[in-house]
């Protein structure tokens, strides 16, 4: 080695023991571990590869389908997961499985008339997450988190 260090800015999620997953910025890279520091600030954080995953580029990106995003891992479904239960829209797919969490609140016209003939007869992915898709459609699983 040189001596110099190397700055990362890639985006990576690293294991937080209250949220799950911390947003962090990569720092340096070790023979067994990663050293990240969280975006928010705070100390930096040293990190076994396999509990370090990279990040969408825009955490803001919110999908229907959490196959849409570009990384599939446990931070990335649980940050899309967040960002739309943060909009009331409690239903998200991963393909033709439905994640639903409990809201703990009611919302308006979730479950009305109008909106169960909406969906009605159509296809996963025609309109946004439902159960009542889901129901129209048999071959599907559901995961319910409470």
């Amino acid at each position: 080695m040189d001596g110099h260090r190397r700055t990362f800015e890639r985006l990576v999620w690293a294991p937080d023991p209250e949220d799950g997953f911390k947003l962090c910025k990569l720092r340096d890279i070790g023979r067994e571990t990663m050293s990240v520091e969280p975006i928010d600030g705070g100390s930096v954080i040293s990190a076994r590869y396999d509990e370090i995953f990279p990040a969408e580029e825009d955490q803001k990106k919110n999908v229907d389908d959490n196959c849409s995003l570009m990384y599939s891992n446990e931070g990335t479904l649980l940050n899309n997961c967040r960002l739309r239960y943060a909009q009331k829209q409690i239903y998200t797919y991963v393909g033709n499985i439905l994640i639903s969490i409990n809201p703990y609140e009611q919302i308006t016209d979730l479950y009305s008339s109008a909106t169960i003939q909406k969906y009605q007869g159509r296809s996963i992915g025609t309109l946004p997450p439902h159960i009542m898709s889901e129901n129209s459609t048999k071959s599907t699983k559901q995961l319910v988190v409470h």
